[in-house]
């Protein structure tokens, strides 16, 4: 267990509530300080106002890839209620996660049913976690997990959204966020 885990937080929220956006505004803020960061971020595909797939970008390298897709009933792989993952990105993400020592931030959007239920995808990213080899670490847990996320890391803050936050909320709740990098 990490001797970090009042430096966790946890980001969770509904849908589409803009808890990737707000990561977007995190991670900008923090290379404009010059941060070292590592982790993922998972910003979704639109088409016409429908999310249709998911893609992954190393926080590092900025490389990026397409993670799910929305599933159909005739869909195969590594399924979810709505999405059909990318076996091959899901083992780039999870090697992606295990190569992030010593950051200023850890960010990982997102941990879900595959980590916490079926111990499968991004098992470096909760091993990461727990190591506490960052300053700060920014996990997106949706809100049906949050609780057995608590229960590994107990002292984490959740910040929870219940609506998307206006620019203003945004600048101050990246502020608080990051504080602790100042301070070490």
């Amino acid at each position: 267990m990490s001797d970090n885990t009042s430096n966790i937080w946890i980001i969770t929220g509904p849908f589409q509530v803009g808890k990737t956006h707000f990561c977007h505004n995190l991670v900008n803020e923090a290379q404009r300080r010059g941060y070292k960061l590592a982790g993922v971020i998972c910003p979704p595909v639109f088409e016409e106002q429908n999310k249709t797939a998911i893609t992954i970008e190393d926080l590092k390298s900025h490389q990026r890839k397409t993670l799910a897709t929305k599933r159909t009933t005739e869909t195969e792989g590594l399924l979810t209620d709505h999405w059909v993952f990318d076996e091959e990105v899901l083992l780039w993400g999870n090697r992606v996660l295990g190569e992030t020592i010593g950051c200023d931030l850890l960010l990982i959007d997102e941990l879900g049913p595959l980590e916490f239920n079926r111990g499968q995808g991004w098992l470096n990213g909760l091993q990461a976690i727990d190591n506490g080899d960052y300053k700060i670490a920014v996990v997106v847990i949706r809100p049906v997990l949050v609780e057995t996320a608590q229960k590994r890391w107990p002292n984490a803050i959740v910040i929870d959204f219940q609506a998307r936050l206006k620019l203003e909320e945004t600048r101050y709740l990246v502020e608080k966020v990051l504080l602790p990098i100042e301070q070490k």
